[in-house]
C-alpha cells in the first residue's frame, strides 16, 4: 500500500492516531466496507445491510431511479435497485453516501466544513465525467475517490485545530493550502486523508488515489492506479474552478494540465465541464445539499468555454504554422537536394548524381542479371557555335539540346551532363539491339531539331554517340568506370568515322 505519511509527518500521524473526534463510519457503513473488500459479495446480504439504515437505503433507491441511471423500469425495492445498478456499483454508491455523511457531520469550522463538502461533491462529479470522457472502466469508483480526496482537511482540522486554523483562516486556494500544509507539517491533507481511509480499511485503490492526488505522476502501483490518481488530480482543479471561478483557476492552465495528465484536449474538457454543470442539480437532490447555483455553474462553464475555445484556436493556428514551416523546410530541403543533383545550365542530372546512379544501376544489373547500357554523347563541333554566335547563344542551344534528349527517354532512364557539351545516358534493362535503336532516335532528333541563333539564323546541331552494353554472364566487367571508358572509346570511333553517327563498343577495337 502507498505510504500515506512519511517520517516528516510523525507528529501529524500521532495527532491523528490519538484524536478522539476524527470523522468516523457508522456501523452500517463499516459493514458496507467489509462487503466492498470481499471478492464475491452477496446481493441479499447487501440488501439486508442497507435496510438497517433506512435513510441510506432510501438514497440508494433514489439513485437507481435518478437520471444518472435512467432505466425503462423503476426500482421499488432494494433488490430491484441492486439489479439496476449492479452489485459493485450499489456498494460504491452506498459507500459514497455513508462517507459523505462522515464529511458533512464533522464538527469543524463552518467555512472548512462547507468548503470541503462542496468541493468533495464537485470533485466526485468531475472524476466521474472525466473518467467517462477517457473511457475509464469504473466511473462509480472514480466518484468515490473524488468524494474522499479532501477528507484529510477535516482530519487535520480536527486533530490540530489551532495550528491548522492558522493556515486556513484567510480561506486560501487549494494549491496555497497544500503549500502551507507542507511548510507547517511536512505533509499535506492528501497524505493525512489516505491515512484515515486506511484506518477505515477502505479498498487500497481509494487510499492510493487520495495519497497520490497531489503528485499523480508518482502515485499508485501500475498504470491503472496512476491513471486514477491523475483523474482525481485534474478533478481537484475542476472543482476549484467551480468554487473559486477563473479568478483563481486559469482555464488555460487547467487545459494544459488535462493534456499533460490524461491527453485530454480542449473540446473534450469543455464537454466534461458541461456535463458536470448539468448534473449539479441532480447531485444536490441526491445528497440533499446546495453546491453552487445553476446560473453560477453555467456562467463558469461559459467563461471556461470561451477561454478554452480561444486556446484551442491558438493551438490550431500554432500547429498549422508548424506544419507550414515543416512543409516549407521539406520543400527547401527537396529543392536543395534537387539543386545538388542538377546541372544549373541544362537542368539535367549532374556529374555527382551520375556517379551515384551509375554505381547503383551497375550493382542492380549484376545482381539481377539484366543488361545495362551506357552511352556517351558529344555535340559535334559545338565550339564553333560558341565562337560564331557567342556563349550566351551557345548556352541556350546547349540547354535546348539537353531537353531534346531528356524528353525522348523513359522515366527510369538517366541522362546527365558530363561536362561541356558531353552527356552520358544510362538505359537500365536495355540490350544492345534496343540500345542502338534508342541512340539512333536521339541522334536523329538532334539533327532534325531547328535550333536558332538570337538573330534568327538556323544553327545546325548534330551528335556523335558511343555506347556499350553490360550483359552479365557474357563477359566480366571490373566496374561502372569500365563502362564509361568503353562508351568513350566507342564515341571516339564515331568521331573518327565522320561524326553524327552511333557506334557500339567492340572489344576488338579497344
Amino acid at each position: 500500500m502507498t505510504e500515506t505519511l512519511g517520517p516528516s509527518g510523525d507528529d501529524v500521524r500521532d495527532a491523528l492516531a490519538y484524536c478522539p473526534n476524527l470523522p468516523s463510519l457508522s456501523s452500517v457503513a463499516v459493514k458496507v466496507v467489509q462487503l466492498a473488500r470481499e471478492p464475491d459479495p452477496d446481493a441479499t446480504q447487501l440488501a439486508h445491510t442497507l435496510s438497517q439504515d433506512p435513510a441510506l437505503a432510501t438514497r440508494v433507491l433514489r439513485t437507481s431511479n435518478s437520471p444518472l441511471y435512467a432505466q425503462r423500469r423503476t426500482a421499488k425495492t432494494l433488490h430491484q435497485a441492486i439489479s439496476i445498478l449492479g452489485l459493485n456499483t450499489t456498494i460504491t454508491v452506498a459507500l459514497s453516501f455513508a462517507l459523505a455523511d462522515s464529511l458533512r457531520t464533522s464538527a469543524q469550522a463552518a467555512y472548512v466544513n462547507d468548503y470541503v463538502w462542496r468541493r468533495s461533491l464537485l470533485g466526485a462529479m468531475a472524476c466521474r465525467e472525466i473518467g467517462q470522457t477517457i473511457g475509464y472502466r469504473d466511473p462509480e469508483s472514480l466518484f468515490l475517490a473524488g468524494l474522499m480526496q479532501d477528507i484529510g482537511i477535516l482530519a487535520l482540522q480536527t486533530a490540530l485545530p489551532e495550528r491548522y486554523g492558522k493556515i486556513t483562516n484567510d480561506r486560501p486556494t487549494h494549491q496555497t493550502l497544500i503549500e502551507r500544509e507542507q511548510q507547517a507539517f511536512g505533509c499535506d491533507h492528501a497524505q493525512a486523508g489516505a491515512w484515515l481511509l486506511a484506518q477505515w480499511h477502505l479498498p487500497d485503490y481509494l487510499v492510493e488515489a487520495v495519497a497520490g492526488s497531489h503528485a499523480p505522476q508518482s502515485a499508485g502501483r501500475g498504470e491503472q492506479r496512476e491513471r486514477l490518481s491523475r483523474i482525481v488530480s485534474l478533478a481537484s482543479t475542476v472543482a476549484e474552478l467551480f468554487l473559486a471561478g477563473d479568478g483563481h483557476v486559469d482555464p488555460g492552465d487547467m487545459a494544459a494540465e488535462a493534456d499533460q495528465l490524461l491527453d485530454l484536449d480542449g473540446p473534450e474538457l469543455t464537454e466534461a465541464l458541461d456535463r458536470i454543470s448539468e448534473h449539479i442539480p441532480g447531485t444536490e437532490t441526491l445528497f440533499e445539499t446546495t453546491i453552487v447555483s445553476a446560473t453560477y455553474a453555467a456562467g463558469v462553464v461559459d467563461q471556461a468555454r470561451e477561454i478554452l475555445t480561444t486556446r484551442q484556436l491558438e493551438m490550431i493556428r500554432q500547429m498549422a504554422a508548424r506544419e507550414r514551416e515543416a512543409s516549407e523546410l521539406e520543400e527547401s530541403t527537396r529543392q536543395w537536394r534537387e539543386t545538388a543533383h542538377r546541372d544549373r545550365l541544362t537542368g539535367l542530372n549532374n556529374r555527382w548524381h551520375l556517379d551515384q546512379r551509375l554505381e547503383g544501376e551497375f550493382a542492380l544489373a549484376r545482381d539481377n542479371q539484366w543488361p545495362l547500357t551506357v552511352a556517351f554523347i558529344d555535340l559535334d563541333h559545338f565550339k564553333g557555335v560558341n565562337d560564331q554566335h557567342g556563349h550566351l547563344t551557345g548556352d541556350r542551344i546547349l540547354a535546348e539540346a539537353a531537353k531534346t534528349l531528356a524528353v525522348r527517354l523513359r522515366d527510369g532512364d538517366c541522362v546527365a551532363r558530363y561536362g561541356g557539351e558531353e552527356f552520358i545516358v544510362l538505359l537500365p534493362g536495355t540490350d544492345r539491339e534496343h540500345a542502338s535503336m534508342v541512340m539512333e532516335r536521339l541522334r536523329s532528333a538532334l539533327e532534325s531539331t531547328r535550333f536558332m541563333s538570337d538573330d534568327g539564323h538556323p544553327v545546325e546541331v548534330t551528335a556523335s554517340i558511343g555506347l556499350t552494353v553490360f550483359e552479365p554472364g557474357t563477359r566480366e566487367v571490373d566496374g561502372p568506370s569500365t563502362l564509361v571508358r568503353e562508351a568513350d572509346r566507342a564515341l571516339y570511333d564515331a568521331k573518327e568515322r565522320g561524326r553524327n553517327r552511333v557506334e557500339r563498343f567492340l572489344r576488338d577495337s579497344a
